[in-house]
């Protein structure tokens, strides 16, 4: 399986967007699969962009871990 881009997210809510706006079907295309959804597939669409929300997320360069570091401080001199 590929690796999610951005531009597949923007064409997922692009979709969703559609199907909510009154549209009947749409389609969404990644490494050249077309898949149709239709309005009763909404909650499909919706599940699928927080999976490519989530890989997107993970491989983004610009997105720092946080430190974990903890202070300890005792009043015995440990």
């Amino acid at each position: 399986m590929a690796a999610y881009t951005a531009t597949d997210l923007a064409r997922v809510k692009q979709a969703i967007v559609d199907l909510a706006s009154g549209a009947r079907v749409t389609s969404v295309t990644h490494n050249g699969r077309t898949v149709q959804y239709a309005a009763a597939d909404i909650d499909k669409l919706r599940t699928l962009e927080r999976d490519i929300a989530a890989e997107v997320a993970l491989h983004d360069p610009s997105r720092r871990r946080r430190s974990r570091t903890r202070l300890t401080r005792t009043t015995k001199g440990l």
